[in-house]
């Protein structure tokens, strides 16, 4: 029988024979807060389909987003800021122009930026090499003229990763 395909990036390690893991510090435990932010286009694009058959405009949708950019993020921020976690901030780079004051607030609060593609109405997934590497290298590219410095790293929108 041949054996399933794995990624080959790591070795499988039961968590009983891994050996403890020590955090600078001498911390046990570490924890990684990030926040998607994402912009979706009205009537346009992929959507979520959390409520099947509302069709299009998804405006239920639409505006969990929206409310998320307008008030959502800024109270998760001052909560980040309350407790002094460092967070990461996964951002669609079009939220940079969109909405810039958002970015900025939480690269001045200290947030890893990283990229979450370009929007969340458009994904990676079935794109061509040429084309996926279109797409993340512009995201990557406006979040680097827009922050001053490039992302510290990539979640494809819709988490639709490829090879």
């Amino acid at each position: 029988m041949k054996p399933l395909a794995g990624h080959g990036r790591f070795p499988f390690a039961a968590i009983t024979k891994r050996p403890n893991v020590t955090w600078p510090g001498g911390k046990r435990l570490a924890i990684y807060v990030a926040l998607n932010l994402e912009l979706y286009s009205f009537g346009e694009g992929l959507k979520e389909d959390i409520v099947p058959g509302l069709g299009t405009p998804d405006v239920l949708n639409y505006s969990w987003n929206d409310y998320g950019n307008r008030v959502g993020a800024w109270r998760l921020l001052d909560l980040f800021n309350e407790f002094g976690l460092p967070a990461t901030l996964s951002i669609n780079s079009r939220l940079c122009t969109a909405h810039p004051e958002i970015s900025k607030a939480f690269q001045q609060a200290g947030a890893a930026i990283i990229c979450h593609g370009r929007t969340n109405a458009e994904s990676q997934a079935g794109l061509d090499e040429a084309s996926e590497r279109t797409l993340i290298n512009g995201a990557r590219d406006e979040i680097t003229q827009f922050m001053g410095g490039p992302p510290k790293g990539w979640l494809g929108p819709w988490i639709a990763e490829t090879e």
